[in-house]
């Protein structure tokens, strides 16, 4: 077994408002028929003691934990057991924080989805969103915007769009916007519904990033509750209840992005309207359910290092979101040795495949490698490649360790070059320390909270993510296939 060289020269280690007014809903043409079997599958919550709500947040700039503790009315000392924090005296800047409230007020218990109508997964396939919307005939089939790389989206783009980027199912996209504004049926909606589609009236209006923070809070409420034990649901009023035990993800997700904008008061009729609108225009939600997100015995296929072999890189991020805060915390991110640091140069090195596969997508600084070969980002193993400049074309057939493109901070949000790398199953952002973990060249992805935690592999010493560039605490190098 070779060991790694040492590098040449060493670095330094761096010391809303009331729900909108709607017209009275039109009917749409029928639905097609599901073609699953109806079998629903809700999935447990997470073990979370039943009077505890926990809820995640950071340390902030001059904050301090007594503060924190007395603004969510919670004891210091519970936060400090709850974050592992072993001096409550002494908190950094970014540090990750787990609020235990205490709380006997939960949610609805009623079900509304299942978990694999919530995810961009095979329950979507043979659904068109084009065709869906062109048909109800509301103010969504009529609109149009600039997109983002050039020319110009209608609404059915702008769904799928927001869908394919967050991996978040377009019939409850549309049934949320059907529910809070009636864009979907209504060709005239009036008042704040034409501003705010989804109703979040406290964010940014239009549509784009009224189904951006949809999606990523719908994520949040999936993610939290499956992978991550984030029991807790805050109303708009300030109220925090604890998502019902009996709950599944999927539900949880509705409820959470529903409780943004909404009294704790109001909570059963706001769940009632989004079920309505999502019955009216599609059916029962459960007649598509296709069974466990993730299924028993799901095994992650053989990966190598995402860099070419004999070349020093640096992990800089542990598990973290796929794609927005929100989402499963699947990711990874690396900067090579030759990246020029703190800025936005793209990289001379090549970031490259990690496994057979065929490029699925390609949008701004967004490369999706699918492994099954079939071309669909809904469906088995796919490959997440983000801030890619320089990137290989849709349709291109990738070997292990074929270039795909060049670290740079093109696509999402980067303050410096780096490679962003993650994974999704059926449509799920599967966790990178979770129990199918992220195993790149043997090295396993550990940590608890985002962005913290790092590798870990056999015979070697591990490694802990840090932005930072300390061969001995966060670089990687190998030598090559054995």
């Amino acid at each position: 077994m070779q060991s790694s060289p040492a590098p040449l020269s060493e670095p330094a280690t761096p010391t809303p408002t009331p729900r909108l007014s709607q017209p009275t809903p039109t009917l749409l043409p029928p639905t097609p028929t599901p073609t699953s079997t109806p079998v629903q599958t809700p999935t447990p919550g997470p073990t979370v003691a039943p009077d505890l709500a926990l809820e995640f947040t950071r340390v902030r700039p001059n904050q301090f934990l007594g503060g924190i503790a007395a603004r969510y009315g919670v004891s210091v000392e519970d936060i400090a057991r709850f974050s592992d924090i072993a001096d409550p005296n002494f908190v950094s800047i970014g540090q990750a924080l787990v609020i235990p409230h205490r709380t006997t007020r939960y949610t609805p218990e009623q079900l509304l989805l299942p978990d694999s109508e919530l995810v961009y997964g095979p329950a979507y396939l043979g659904f068109d969103t084009a065709a869906f919307v062109s048909a109800a005939g509301g103010y969504l089939s009529t609109f149009s915007m600039p997109a983002p790389g050039g020319g110009r989206w209608n609404g059915a783009e702008v769904v799928e769009h927001v869908a394919a980027r967050y991996s978040v199912g377009p019939r409850v996209l549309l049934a949320l916007i059907e529910a809070r504004s009636g864009w979907v049926t209504d060709p005239d909606p009036q008042g704040r519904a034409r501003d705010y589609p989804v109703g979040h009236t406290r964010g940014a209006s239009g549509l784009l990033n009224q189904l951006e923070w949809a999606a990523d809070e719908l994520n949040r409420g999936f993610y939290g509750w499956r992978d991550r034990g984030e029991t807790a649901i805050r109303f708009r009023d300030g109220v925090v209840a604890r998502g019902n035990p009996v709950l599944n993800a999927g539900t949880v997700a509705v409820q959470r992005v529903l409780a943004a904008d909404t009294n704790w008061k109001d909570r059963d009729a706001e769940i009632a309207a989004f079920r309505e609108a999502y019955e009216r225009l599609f059916g029962d939600a459960f007649a598509y359910d296709v069974g466990p997100v993730l299924p028993a015995g799901t095994t992650q296929p053989e990966m190598q290092l995402p860099f070419p072999p004999r070349e020093w890189w640096f992990l800089t991020s542990g598990p973290h979101g796929g794609w927005g805060s929100g989402s499963g915390w699947a990711a990874l991110d690396f900067v090579p040795a030759t990246a020029v640091p703190g800025t936005c140069d793209v990289a001379d090195a090549w970031a490259v495949a990690v496994a057979p596969g065929l490029v699925a997508r390609n949008d701004r600084g967004e490369l999706l490698i699918d492994l099954d070969g079939d071309g669909d980002i809904r469906t088995g193993w796919v490959l997440q490649y983000l801030h890619i400049s320089d990137r290989v074309p849709v349709g291109t057939a990738v070997e292990a360790g074929d270039p795909v493109g060049r670290p740079s901070c093109e696509g999402g949000m980067a303050e410096s070059a780096h490679l962003h790398i993650a994974r999704r199953y059926n449509g799920l952002w599967v966790a990178a320390a979770g129990p199918v973990p992220f195993v790149l060249g043997g090295w396993q992805a550990w940590g608890r909270f985002e962005y913290e935690g790092g590798l870990r592999k056999e015979d070697a010493v591990p490694r802990e993510a840090c932005d930072c560039r300390d061969y001995k605490r966060n670089g990687v190098f190998w030598w090559g296939p054995e």
